[in-house]
């Protein structure tokens, strides 16, 4: 049987146990932790890692299919959808994209070679019942590690057609020259608009070719346009260069006066010569709007006029070398005309070779100035010292040296030289890549250019700062934990200053405050306790009357006297229960009445409950002491 007191008790041990369950959801709480009750299976990317494969400007670029993991997350609902989507780093090349099914691909665009680093990222719109981890939609998006697409540069898509102003064609006299180009890798394909009637362009070869048709004088403009085929196949990706040049037909009216007519009787001769200049290659000799005969380097070739006439004689005025950077380069007209006095055509030609230039790397300026150069010409470039990329973010490059066609060196930024060979002039500059450090608590925005491939160092000297709030009045802190340390310097970096949460003084005055309301409500309980108890000391505590047993009223006793009472002799045997006197200081006992035969005890009867004479307190039957005082009993 439960007494009051055990009650009591047992309501301080469920108090106790409500403030340890307190305790640990608050530290649960404080810890940042979550009881999830439904299973979820984290959000993935597949390949989450790949190595993609490097692009080329101006050429169709398929790089990488990804694809996400399933969820679980309870009972899904119908809104259900994935969002792919790239951050972080430098960002895709103009020209590639990640469509919304997670295909990266795309052409990249003409000054989009270099290095470019992004993470792909799939956000799942998902609304799941019930909630996991306490977010009803969405858990957090997947992303991949930091990826670099490698983009090479295509001079191919950099033409050029040369020159601005073509040899004279003459209204119905056999024309040809050839459109020439630089760059590229072929096959190509050329087209001419704006020609004169009569004349074609061969579109394999740039042959421009035919014979003007009459009343076709003039000056015309003309759009020569070429596609390498090999690089960019697909006008998608990559447009075809254009370029325009002037051609002037001459009219046959006007060449009629210039042709002298001697006696029919005199025969004249007139010779042509190709000077030791054309090194490599021959030259049509065209003589009045025919080809007469083709000539190299010191050749030459005499001819009869019958009767003596004067005549017009054309050369090509450039001509393509076996080394596609030499060709030679008519010196002075590429036209002349002989007569009975002047009968020798001389034409010589002059080597050129082709200039280069870049920059390395190849995100950095390049230099003016390509293009063709007569031996011994001179060569002038300028780069700019710092150049901030705006391409790619972060991005800073230094000039150092430029690199000379024969391949030394010179570092100043304002570069002049004698051209004795083809070659290439490349400006070398250093990339620096940008180091920011960033912290919330308190705000730092800190960043610095470190050379690429450097171990940059940093140590921020920030201190724990309190909580905001009512957390941060009991206590509670934020401390930095990666507010120091070093980082490899290969594509721009930014260092994200992490606090951690200090929960130990709130717990500890939260579990305080707990345990001395615990103890304030035990000790009330105590004191409650106490004053029921001090209550029945001063009361007599007797046996409820039953009907085996009698109630013995207590004698009054004259302490002065010392005379016994008369024995009574029992008529019949009672059981009675030990008198309380009223005063203890009397240690007199009462008359016993004589022993008689006990009646036999039932089995299920209780022996009457004694007091102790001494303090009045309940004592077990048959006990010796009382418990409470001491007091001998008996």
């Amino acid at each position: 049987m439960r007494t009051a007191n055990h009650a009591k008790g047992s309501r301080v041990a469920g108090f106790f146990r409500l403030c340890l369950g307190i305790i640990v959801a608050v530290t649960l709480a404080m810890g940042g932790m979550a009881l999830n009750t439904s299973p979820v299976q984290a959000l993935t990317i597949t390949p989450s890692n790949p190595i993609l494969p490097p692009a080329t400007v101006c050429e169709p670029w398929t790089g990488v299919q990804f694809t996400y993991g399933n969820v679980g997350c309870g009972t899904v609902m119908p809104i259900k959808r994935y969002i792919w989507g790239t951050v972080g780093g430098t960002g895709l090349p103009p020209g590639i994209k990640l469509d919304d099914n997670g295909l990266l691909s795309g052409c990249p665009e003409i000054g989009s070679d270099g290095n470019w680093t992004f993470r792909v990222r799939v956000w799942e719109i998902a609304c799941c019942w019930p909630p996991s981890g306490g977010a009803l939609c969405g858990p957090t998006p997947a992303t991949t590690a930091l990826l670099t697409l490698q983009v090479n540069p295509a001079h191919a898509c950099d033409l050029t057609i040369d020159p601005t102003f073509y040899p004279v064609a003459w209204e119905g006299v056999p024309y040809s020259t050839t459109l020439t180009r630089t760059g590229g890798v072929g096959p190509f394909s050329g087209t001419a608009t704006g020609l004169p009637a009569g004349l074609t362009l061969a579109p394999n070869t740039g042959i421009l070719s035919g014979t003007p048709a009459p009343g076709t004088c003039g000056l015309y403009t003309v759009t020569g346009t070429c596609t390498d085929l090999g690089v960019c196949p697909s006008s998608a990706c990559c447009q075809p260069v254009s370029r325009t040049f002037d051609l002037l037909v001459d009219c046959w009216a006007n060449y009629l006066p210039m042709v002298t007519t001697y006696p029919a009787t005199t025969t004249c001769g007139f010779e042509v010569q190709i000077g030791p200049g054309l090194a490599e290659g021959q030259t049509p000799v065209i003589i009045d709007g025919n080809l007469e005969a083709t000539l190299a380097g010191n050749g030459s070739q005499s001819f009869t006029s019958d009767p003596c006439e004067s005549h017009l004689v054309v050369v090509e005025s450039i001509l393509q070398g076996t080394d596609p950077k030499t060709r030679y380069a008519c010196i002075g007209s590429n036209q002349k005309w002989v007569t009975e006095t002047d009968s020798i055509a001389l034409f010589d030609y002059a080597r050129e070779v082709y200039i280069d230039t870049g920059s390395s790397p190849n995100n950095a300026p390049t230099p003016s100035g390509a293009g063709w150069y007569a031996i011994n010409s001179d060569f002038s470039a300028t780069s700019p010292l710092t150049v901030v990329s705006q391409s790619d973010k972060g991005v800073k490059l230094v000039f150092e040296s430029y690199t000379l066609p024969g391949g030394g060196t010179d570092p100043s930024r304002d570069l002049a030289f004698t051209i004795t060979r083809k070659g290439s002039v490349i400006a070398n500059y250093k990339t620096y890549y940008l180091l920011q450090l960033k912290s919330d608590y308190p705000l730092v925005d800190e960043s610095s250019y470190e050379l690429q491939g450097s171990t940059a160092s940093y140590n921020l000297a920030l201190q724990a700062v309190p909580m905001l709030g009512f957390w941060g009045s009991l206590g509670g802190l934020l401390k930095p934990v990666n507010s120091s340390g070093t980082h490899i310097m290969n594509v721009p970096y930014t260092q994200k200053i992490n606090w951690s949460e200090d929960w130990f003084w709130p717990i500890f005055w939260i579990v305080v405050t707990l345990l001395v309301i615990a103890a304030a409500v035990f000790y009330w309980l105590r004191r409650r306790r106490g004053s029921t108890g001090g209550a029945g000391k001063t009361g007599v505590l007797t046996q409820p009357p039953t009907d085996e047993t009698t109630v013995v009223k207590t004698a009054k006793v004259d302490t002065a006297k010392k005379k016994s009472l008369p024995k009574a002799a029992p008529e019949k045997s009672v059981k009675s229960a030990p008198a309380v006197s009223a005063a203890p200081a009397a240690k007199k006992a009462l008359p016993k009445a004589e022993p008689k035969e006990k009646p036999e005890k039932k089995p299920e009867e209780k022996e009457p409950a004694s007091f102790c004479p001494k303090c009045g307190s309940p004592a077990n039957p048959g006990a010796a002491f009382c418990k409470k005082c001491g007091n001998k009993l008996g």
